[in-house]
C-alpha cells in the first residue's frame, strides 16, 4: 500500500487546529464569565496561532487539484491570518496595559491604528471567504462548512452580528478540523 504524502501531517494539523477551536470557545466562556481576567486574551492568542495549521491541512488536502487559485487563496489567507494574529497579539498584551497606564490613548487610538487593525481584518476575511470557496467548489470537505468559512468572517463586519461571528468561525475550524482529522479529502494527496 502506497503511502499519502502529508496525510500524517494533515492529520496532525488537524488535530493542531481542533486544540486551537477548542481555546477559542474557551476563551469565550471565559470573556463571558471573566470579563476582566486576560486568561481570555491568551486562549484567544494560542487559539488564533493554532489557525494557521488547519490552513495548511486545507491546502495540503486542495494543493493536487487546485492550481494557480489555490496557491493565491493559501498566500492571501495565511497573510490575513498572519496579521490576524497580530492584532490577537496585541489584545493580549498590550491593549490591556493601555488600559491602566493610557486609558485616553485606549479610549481614542489614532486612525492610523483603527486604520491597521481594519485593514488586517480585510485581509483575513478575504482569505478565509476565498478559502471557502475552494472547499465548495473542490468538494472534498462538506459543502456547508465552505459556506460558513465564508458566512462567519463576512458576520465579524456586520454591527451586531459580530457575537455570532466568533464562535460560529471556531465551531466551523472545529468541524473542519474533525473531516481533515478523519481523513477526508486524503485520496486528494500525492501518492509516494
Amino acid at each position: 500500500m502506497a503511502l499519502l504524502t502529508g496525510a500524517r501531517e494533515v492529520k496532525w494539523f488537524a488535530g493542531l487546529g481542533m486544540v486551537g477551536a477548542i481555546f477559542t470557545i474557551v476563551m469565550l466562556v471565559l470573556r463571558l464569565t471573566l470579563p476582566d481576567s486576560r486568561l481570555g486574551g491568551y486562549f484567544d492568542l494560542a487559539g488564533s496561532l493554532l489557525l494557521v495549521f488547519v490552513l495548511i491541512a486545507i491546502y495540503l488536502v486542495h494543493k493536487k487539484n487546485s492550481g494557480t487559485y489555490g496557491l493565491i487563496t493559501f498566500i492571501l489567507s495565511l497573510i490575513g491570518t498572519s496579521l490576524y494574529i497580530g492584532v490577537k497579539w496585541v489584545h493580549s498584551f498590550v491593549v490591556p496595559e493601555l488600559m491602566i497606564h493610557a486609558s485616553a490613548f485606549y479610549e481614542e487610538p489614532p486612525v492610523a491604528i483603527i486604520a491597521g487593525q481594519m485593514g488586517s481584518f480585510a485581509i483575513f476575511m478575504i482569505g478565509w471567504i476565498l478559502v471557502g470557496i475552494l472547499v465548495i467548489k473542490k468538494g472534498y470537505l462538506s459543502k456547508i462548512s465552505g459556506i460558513l468559512l465564508i458566512v462567519a468572517p463576512i458576520l465579524d463586519f456586520l454591527p451586531f452580528a459580530a457575537v455570532v461571528a466568533q464562535p460560529l468561525f471556531a465551531l466551523t475550524i472545529l468541524w473542519v478540523s474533525y473531516q481533515l482529522y478523519k481523513g477526508k479529502g486524503a485520496e486528494n494527496l500525492q501518492e509516494t
